[in-house]
């Protein structure tokens, strides 16, 4: 698993209870904290730039304080996001108001580590909330003196830039327990297949927040293997492999527009050189699909007007994803979908 920094993250926490001793009773109770992004693999984009104001955490019943922000400390890279001629805003302090991160930088496989072995409080946290400065609305500072509006965050395609719209300027996250003395090792995975949508005629891109999920580090596999070139009639250039619960039948399965609670698949993969891989596998019962029609599936917004049908090329075949016994290195799973009979 590649880790692509240029970006660190400080974690600013007035924890109570600190008293005048040391390591007494009063000492602080923690937890170590780590949190990477990265993102499934998505057509047709060259660049999805989220501009990221905050990182923060709801701690319940906590001894600290109710919301704990994790400080953002800016680098020049920027990510490959700041266009020429821009410079990113500044608060009222000069500081930036948000920093950069191109989701597409971090797919098949690869993370940016957003917070590494950081101390937050122990305890429950009912919500982590990522801000996302919303780039229908928020535009990059022109330094040429021009009034040349640029959003802040973007998604760039071949026919050019348009802004990219997050509900609620926000992706809020499921809650979890930070225990006394642990380490906890959290990644979001950002699918893009899922959760990046052009609605209708609207002139954005909008992210949906339940594409976005909060994943524990310690129990993901990796799904990986080949595909007879004899399927689909002797052609995989349109073809995929889908991963659907294993609940899911054949004849209610559904594309990437739909979210896997509405049979629409967990994880995607193209096929390249008669190869796919899935990542960030769950521990679960699932079924490895070959879809010939792959390449005609879309997403749009509202998730019912985009009528495609997966075209099964191949047995299902099952697998059950344990959890890793080594928490130091995932689980990898060969799944090769064989000759055709």
């Amino acid at each position: 698993m590649k880790h692509q920094s240029g970006y660190a993250f400080t974690l600013l926490l007035l924890l109570a209870g600190c008293g005048g001793g040391g390591g007494g009773s009063d000492a602080p109770e923690t937890t170590k904290f780590s949190l990477a992004i990265s993102d499934a693999p998505v057509d047709n984009a060259e660049k999805v730039c989220i501009a990221i104001e905050s990182l923060n955490l709801n701690q319940i019943n906590g001894t600290g304080p109710s919301w704990s922000n994790l400080d953002l400390v800016q680098t020049p890279e920027d990510d490959g996001c700041l266009p020429e001629n821009y410079s990113i805003p500044k608060d009222s302090n000069g500081n930036p108001k948000f920093l950069y991160l191109d989701l597409l930088n971090y797919q098949n496989g690869s993370t940016f580590a957003l917070l590494s072995n950081q101390l937050i409080a122990s305890g429950d946290y009912g919500q982590l909330r990522l801000t996302v400065s919303d780039g229908r609305d928020e535009t990059l500072t022109d330094l040429t003196g021009g009034v040349t509006d640029h959003p802040t965050s973007y998604v760039k395609t071949s026919s050019g830039v348009l802004p990219l719209y997050v509900p609620s300027s926000a992706v809020k996250l499921h809650p979890f327990n930070a225990p006394i003395g642990g380490e906890l090792k959290y990644q979001l995975e950002f699918n893009l297949r899922h959760s990046l949508v052009f609605p209708g005629t609207a002139d954005h891109y909008k992210l949906k927040p339940n594409g976005v999920k909060l994943l524990d580090v310690a129990t993901l596999s990796r799904i990986t293997g080949t595909v007879s070139d004899s399927y689909c009639n002797n052609d995989l250039t349109n073809a995929g492999v889908y991963l659907y619960d294993n609940d899911v039948a054949q004849e209610n399965y559904q594309g990437i527009d739909y979210d896997p609670e509405h049979n629409g698949p967990i994880a995607a993969s193209s096929i390249t050189d008669g190869s796919y891989t899935l990542h960030f596998i769950e521990p679960d019962s699932y079924k490895v699909v070959l879809v010939c029609n792959a390449a005609d599936d879309d997403l749009t917004d509202d998730g019912n007007s985009f009528d495609f049908t997966p075209e099964v090329g191949a047995d299902e075949i099952p697998v059950a994803v344990p959890t890793p016994t080594n928490t130091e290195t995932n689980n990898v799973i060969t799944i090769n979908i064989p000759v055709a009979s």
